[in-house]
């Protein structure tokens, strides 16, 4: 026989029990939760009394907080101070570099103006340097060539363009200038004829060039060879001139020196004395002729006159009297003495009373006052 089927204990009383439920007669529930343990009591907290600070203590912590703070705050004086430092040595390192950029465009501005003899722009170049910081060659020279003074200087570069030639650099301008006064020099010329910067302006002006001017020098020397041997003569004598004196004078007698100028003419009046009267001037004689203007002609007139009216000068034969010196005659034909003119003129009456009384006196010596 088989053994009995087990029973579920669930077919009693409405089914089985699971797992967490109760039982209960009559079916199932769910079980209840057990219920969670307490909170643990919070720790006692034992606050003990404070302690007892004492006035001495206080007054150390005290000034240990204020050390501190005053070390911060010296800490930072002494950051910021370094920062100062920092910036006032940088500005003076700029400052610096800018000094020597300035110093570095004047010089050489400066050796510009002295290679072109514009010294005379130095206080202008200074204030645009310094004054205004430009230190850029290019512009500083820039505004140097519109200066007047640059103008004047370079005078003979505004000619040639005006005249339609090519307009010369400072160096080529200054290269010809330098030509120009060693062919001078080199030709034996008096210093003071042409050799200044301001002589050459018109050489370079028509663009006369090295060896054309060389050639003009010749001409000049050409003109003493074939001038008035007379003069010649007398310029040497006078005043011991020698030919490039000579040959300046012939060629430029406007351009010669002044003091070779009045020397040329007191020549020429000394040498119508030589030819006309035989007479050899001193070189104040010549001179004072010179000053009043007597001229070549006029020289040349007055001294034929004192050659014809000799025997007027000079005592009649058998007769005894004082000559009219050879000042005396000068200064009577040429009018730069009156009394030189009176005492003629006495002289000429007294001869023509002789003759009219039946002396030998020629009268025509009377016609000498008329010059004056």
């Amino acid at each position: 026989m088989a053994p009995p089927t087990p029973t579920s204990s669930t077919a009693i009383g409405g089914g089985g029990r699971r797992p967490g439920e109760r039982f209960r007669v009559g079916g199932t529930q769910p079980a209840v939760a057990p219920a969670p343990p307490p909170p643990p009591a919070p720790p006692t907290m034992t606050v003990s009394a404070p302690a007892t600070v004492t006035a001495e203590e206080l007054s150390d912590a005290t000034q240990t907080a204020i050390d501190r703070q005053q070390q911060v705050i010296n800490d930072l004086r002494d950051e910021i101070g370094g920062l100062y430092r920092a910036q006032e040595a940088a500005a003076a390192s700029r400052d610096e570099q800018q000094r020597q950029a300035q110093e570095s465009a004047y010089e050489v501005i400066n050796n510009i103006l002295a290679e072109y003899d514009l010294a005379d722009l130095g206080t202008f170049v200074q204030k645009m340097v310094f004054d205004e910081d430009i230190i850029d060659t290019n512009v500083l020279l820039g505004e140097i060539r519109q200066t007047e003074v640059y103008k004047q200087r370079f005078a003979g570069n505004i000619a040639r363009r005006n005249a339609g030639y090519n307009v010369l650099s400072e160096g080529q301008y200054i290269a010809l200038e330098n030509s120009y006064r060693q062919l001078m020099r080199q030709s034996g010329l008096p210093t003071g004829f042409y050799d200044t910067n301001e002589d050459f302006t018109a050489l370079i002006s028509n663009d006369v060039s090295v060896a054309e001017l060389a050639e003009r020098v010749n001409q000049g020397y050409e003109a003493v060879a074939t001038a008035d041997p007379a003069v010649i003569s007398e310029m040497r004598r006078l005043y011991n001139i020698g030919d490039g004196e000579l040959a300046a004078y012939f060629l430029d007698p406007e351009k010669a020196t002044p003091t070779l100028i009045q020397q040329a003419r007191s020549a020429q009046i000394g040498g119508q004395a030589v030819l006309q009267a035989g007479m050899q001037l001193t070189a104040e004689q010549a001179e004072d002729l010179a000053r009043a203007g007597i001229s070549e002609e006029q020289a040349r007139a007055g001294f034929q006159a004192i050659e014809q009216a000799q025997e007027l000068f000079g005592a009649l034969p058998g007769q005894t009297g004082e000559t009219i010196t050879q000042q005396e005659q000068l200064g009577a034909v040429f009018g730069t003495s009156a009394a030189a003119q009176q005492r003629l003129r006495r002289r000429a009456r007294e001869r023509q009373a002789e003759f009219e009384a039946g002396g030998g006196f020629a009268a025509q010596g009377s016609q000498v006052t008329g010059l004056t």
